[in-house]
């Protein structure tokens, strides 16, 4: 698989972090995405992480909360001038009607001036579909709406990311035995009845789901801002639950996957700073 970069790692009301958002360089510079983020913001990120536009072939929409879908609009306006550059978009079929919808509202007009460069692929539970050389594989979680999480295989390697999700039987079963599992996290598990009551999980939560799939490693991320949760407080509390280290996804940090390891690299540079924990 390469590598991994974190794009945005923060909940829809973390001014800390960008939104969520995933990207796996793939060969040839083309790139695929995992979600938008919440706005623009996803440009600043893709020109942080020094993915140019133009390689951007596929994106993944897990569902259509606007700090997953929110960067959509503001990619394909950008992407029109680029002769070179085409898009698919994927999305299970109820949340890629609400993208449809959401670009009448907001930038009437976006699908025609791409044209045919845009092109929009239904996807369905369980089913999976090759993207740039990617096995990805939707599977049902459990957030109070249409929401997909995804299995993304390549060279042998595997890692999954939750999406947005109380505690479901599907990350289990798609988490089995993976390289990597991405876990969404609200709380500590002392604030487990509201964490559900929103579709989140507790850092417990996803400690346990880790340890029952016998996961080979554990990143949390869609964190809430400092103000509210500590990351370190919510790794630590996961990781008992999960009986291995968690580390906490940060903006522009990046995950290698080298062979049958998987390590953490150093976050990319930001106008000459490393980028925040």
């Amino acid at each position: 698989m390469g590598r991994l970069i974190f794009l945005g790692t923060g909940d829809p009301l973390n001014d800390e972090r960008a939104q969520t958002g995933l990207a796996l360089p793939l060969p040839g510079g083309e790139t695929l995405l995992v979600d938008s983020s919440s706005g623009p913001i996803l440009l600043r990120r893709l020109r942080e992480a020094n993915l140019p536009l133009e390689g951007i072939r596929h994106l993944f929409i897990s569902h259509r909360h606007f700090d997953h879908a929110g960067g959509l609009a503001p990619l394909l306006v950008a992407l029109v001038p680029l002769a070179d550059a085409s898009l698919t978009v994927y999305a299970l079929p109820d949340t890629l009607r609400c993208l449809h919808d959401l670009l009448t509202i907001t930038i009437p007009g976006v699908e025609d001036w791409i044209g045919a460069r845009l092109r929009w692929r239904e996807l369905a539970l369980d089913c999976t579909v090759q993207a740039g050389g990617v096995a990805v594989t939707p599977f049902a979680v459990d957030h109070g709406l249409e929401c997909a999480g995804f299995h993304l295989a390549q060279d042998g390697t595997a890692a999954v990311f939750t999406a947005d999700t109380q505690p479901c039987e599907g990350v289990v079963r798609y988490a089995r035995k993976a390289d990597l599992l991405i876990h969404e996290v609200y709380s500590l598990d002392q604030d487990a009845k509201s964490a559900h009551l929103f579709g989140h999980s507790t850092a417990a939560d996803a400690g346990r789901a880790a340890r029952a799939a016998g996961a080979r490693r554990l990143i949390l991320t869609h964190f809430r801002s400092s103000r509210d949760a500590d990351p370190a407080e919510l790794c630590a509390e996961a990781a008992t639950a999960f009986g291995q280290p968690v580390e906490p996804a940060r903006d522009l940090g990046q995950v290698v996957f080298e062979g049958p390891k998987v390590r953490t690299s150093e976050s990319l540079k930001v106008a000459g700073r490393r980028s925040q924990v």
